[in-house]
């Protein structure tokens, strides 16, 4: 599938096409969350991995989301649902626009942020569906979802971190999760993949008891 976006966006839409996210989990049509959806390129991506997926993908920039809306539009009401807000801390409505592409647009400064920022609409984690995976890029929102989140029940969890307390963060929420995978781009950026313990489990895999 084709992604149309700016040039400044092309290496990391291509990262994702490439499998950026690629996760050993067998499923027919699972329901995926794809929070911080940007232009479309993880959903694209999804849609080819998993025989019969339907996507709902999030993604509140008014910029992003006509281009969203552009690339993954045609399959709205059938395999993908498009909703134009923010996930999280509803009382949060300013997104401070990206440094060097519309994929670094942030509530917070990690560094990557500008001034100007764009009023958005925030919506709570209980308007989310249930779902089989999850996967979060909202440059530094992602321990505040988590944490909002009244329950975890997903077989598979995706996100990017943005500070090193941020991934201490995001295992000791997930401690009924195993990380299966994941990249470390620098000191405090990377992406990390979190299977559920009843998949291991289910795959007969030992899980280490406790000591003491």
């Amino acid at each position: 599938m084709n992604i149309d976006c700016p040039a400044t966006m092309r290496r990391h839409v291509q990262k994702v096409l490439d499998g950026e996210y690629e996760v050993p989990y067998r499923a027919t049509r699972p329901v995926i969350l794809d929070i911080g959806a940007n232009v479309g390129s993880f959903a694209a991506w999804a849609l080819k991995r998993w025989s019969g997926a339907h996507v709902h993908c999030y993604e509140p920039l008014p910029e992003n989301f006509a281009l969203l809306k552009k690339n993954l539009g045609s399959l709205e009401g059938q395999s993908i649902s498009l909703y134009n807000f923010a996930v999280g801390d509803p009382d949060l409505k300013s997104l401070h626009l990206g440094r060097n592409n519309c994929g670094e647009a942030s509530f917070y400064d990690v560094g990557e942020q500008l001034t100007a920022t764009v009023a958005v609409e925030t919506r709570a984690p209980s308007v989310l569906p249930k779902a089989h995976i999850v996967k979060i890029d909202t440059e530094g929102s992602e321990i505040d979802i988590l944490s909002r989140m009244t329950s975890l029940d997903f077989d598979v969890i995706m996100l990017e971190y943005h500070s090193e307390a941020n991934r201490r963060k995001v295992d000791e929420l997930l401690g009924d999760f195993f990380l299966v995978g994941g990249e470390i781009r620098c000191l405090d950026r990377g992406t990390l993949k979190y299977f559920h313990g009843r998949l291991i489990k289910a795959a007969g895999l030992a899980v280490p008891r406790r000591v003491g």
